[in-house]
């Protein structure tokens, strides 16, 4: 064989690979564009963000931002009685008539007649005064970024467990069908074996698969309740309030 046909032949298997590679993403490709979202399902999205959204909103009217709320005013009125603590600095002493009427170590001493007065300024006390409104202003900025990841935890915390209250209703309704069937097998069981046409292995077995799946469902309807009881301790009210506003508001 000739080099230019060998490498012909080469290059003619190397378009053959790509074109039985690339034909299977083609067709993915093609397949997921020619999916677009229905009415339905674009209603559904928008009625689960709603949701989402007003979850959100009760949850953060709820004791936790607002004690870290109430803890930033006590912060800010605290730095503004740092700022104002230089009033303090000043000690006015004054002597009328050799009668004394304040009496401190003076700084300054100003002579009248038969008066005197006197300011004691406190030195370390001013070099102190500027360190405090530091600090001051340090603890209104923690209590802002607390505020803020407050915010940020609740949001997530009420999203994923109303995510998670969504997954167990679809699986409790799955888990479901399962139990329906597993009776309708058990019911039958039972019937065949009264009627001398089964053994009791078999209808052993068609009750004990039948007490499984029913187990699982109860176990599945538990978790679902002790999860809503969470939502409801955050948003403070009971879930089936807020479906029900956001159903009617989807209606409409």
């Amino acid at each position: 064989m000739k080099k230019s046909d060998l490498c012909s032949v080469v290059i003619k298997n190397y378009i053959v690979v790509f074109i039985v590679l690339a034909f299977p993403v083609a067709i993915r490709a093609q397949t997921t564009a020619t999916l677009p979202l229905t009415m339905a399902d674009t209603t559904n999205i928008q009625l689960v963000d709603s949701i989402e959204e007003k979850l959100v909103d009760l949850a953060l009217k709820g004791p936790s931002l607002g004690s870290a709320q109430s803890q930033s005013k006590i912060n800010e009125y605290q730095l503004r009685a740092t700022k104002n603590t230089w009033i303090n600095l000043f000690t006015i002493n004054a002597n009328y008539n050799n009668q004394t009427i304040a009496q401190a170590n003076q700084t300054g001493t100003f002579l009248f007649p038969g008066a005197s007065f006197g300011v004691t300024i406190p030195v370390g006390t001013i070099f102190s005064s500027g360190i405090k409104v530091k600090a001051a202003r340090e603890l209104v900025a923690i209590s802002k970024f607390t505020q803020e990841q407050i915010k940020r935890n609740l949001r997530a915390e009420i999203v994923g467990k109303y995510r998670q209250y969504l997954s167990y209703e679809q699986i409790i309704s799955i888990q479901n069908q399962t139990v329906v069937d597993e009776e309708t097998a058990y019911l039958q069981a039972k019937e065949q074996f009264r009627n001398g046409l089964i053994k009791i292995d078999e209808y052993s077995t068609a009750q004990k698969l039948y007490n499984i799946e029913l187990s699982k469902k109860i176990t599945l309807q538990l978790e679902r309740d002790l999860l809503k009881l969470e939502i409801e301790r955050i948003i403070g009210t009971s879930l089936e309030s807020v479906l029900n506003s956001s159903n009617r508001t989807g209606k409409l």
